[in-house]
């Protein structure tokens, strides 16, 4: 598995925080009309000519004042600056729009033209949502080795969107608890909350994996519903869970993609050639840049693993050995978890893809 290195620093680093707040501030259009980017000649062309823009109406899976949005935000923004206005994403809101569970189905049937969604959410239309914390590949190793085409077969033929790429990139997953974990052994028998993707892995730990909804985990930890969740080490200070969570145990057990836009496939077979090839090379232009924002919030101090240990979240490290081994179990009941809910050719050619 390769990584990318971390690309921010000193100043640009800088300059990325102040894009992410001003992110947060809202999805206005811009105060004035940007220049257009250069031609291929050097020249700069002309606009093109005032009309009515087209508007796509999209929800998030996340509140939209959630730090992790701002990948969404900050790819509506390009796209109307890019356009010069004539193509706007109106993120109108997340669950309290259209609730996430039902937000596959609201873009297969045509209710909503856009969602900015996650694997886990995904699978509830298609399979496929489960396969995409497989592949362990940052997205330019993901598209170049064909897996973006095959996300975009497999989710057309299932849920009827065109899946537009990864902009959720890196995410990685670990476990926190209200109990003391001092090796894997003593997860045995704890009430873990998890996605769906999940659910298998949880089990073949020895914890009984339990299902809530992500805003109701404050809740479920306080009460004792649960002993503990699997979640990214991201957001903590907005959601508070740092008031109710003991311990962060053992490894980074997952690396992968977490999807983000797809579009309804009529909605997106109404759209001009330029339209569309917009949508898709903006996607691939800010890969590097969404690269260096994921990973200021899941490591950072303001919302990722700093932030969780500055806290008061207790950090219980297991032996290298422990770590290896519980990686590798998580992976492998993951891989057949997903056997079992995907189409046989499905599972055989993302394995190729994979090169499983």
């Amino acid at each position: 598995m390769t990584k990318k290195s971390l690309l921010i620093g000193g100043s640009s680093f800088l300059i990325l925080v102040l894009v992410v707040f001003s992110l947060l501030a809202g999805c206005g259009a811009p105060a004035a009309d940007p220049a257009p980017p250069p031609a291929e000649n050097g020249e700069t062309p002309a606009p093109p000519a005032t009309g009515e823009p087209t508007v796509i109406k999209a929800v998030s899976w996340l509140p939209v004042d959630f730090i992790v949005s701002a990948h969404a935000k900050r790819f509506a923004e390009e796209i109307e600056q890019r356009s010069n206005g004539q193509l706007i994403i109106d993120i109108i809101g997340a669950g309290e729009v259209i609730p996430t569970e039902e937000q596959i189905f609201a873009v297969k049937e045509g209710r909503i033209d856009m969602i900015f969604s996650a694997g886990d959410d995904i699978s509830q239309g298609s399979p496929i949502g489960f396969a995409m914390v497989l592949t362990e590949m940052e997205p330019w190793e993901e598209r170049e080795a064909g897996i973006w085409d095959f996300y975009r077969e497999t989710l057309a033929r299932d849920v009827n969107v065109y899946w537009l790429g990864s902009l959720m990139h890196p995410q990685w997953w670990n476990i926190f608890t209200n109990v003391e974990v001092n090796s894997p052994d003593d997860l045995r028998g704890l009430k873990i909350r998890a996605g769906a993707t999940h659910f298998g892995s949880v089990r073949a730990v020895g914890a009984e994996p339990v299902s809530v909804p992500m805003m109701e985990i404050y809740t479920a930890m306080e009460r004792g519903m649960i002993d503990g969740f699997v979640f990214p080490p991201s957001g903590w200070t907005q959601f508070g869970w740092h008031e109710v969570t003991d311990y962060w145990v053992g490894p980074q057990i997952v690396y992968s993609n977490a999807s983000t836009p797809l579009i309804n496939l009529d909605v997106w077979n109404s759209l001009t050639q330029e339209e569309q090839d917009l949508l898709t090379q903006t996607v691939i232009d800010l890969e590097e840049e969404m690269w260096d924002l994921h990973w200021w919030i899941w490591t950072g101090e303001e919302y990722g693993e700093e932030s969780i240990i500055n806290a008061g979240v207790e950090h219980i490290q297991w032996s290298e050995a422990e770590s290896r081994q519980f990686q590798e179990q998580w992976m492998e009941a993951l891989w057949e978890y997903v056997e079992e809910q995907v189409r046989p050719d499905d599972f055989a050619r993302f394995k190729e893809l994979v090169g499983r």
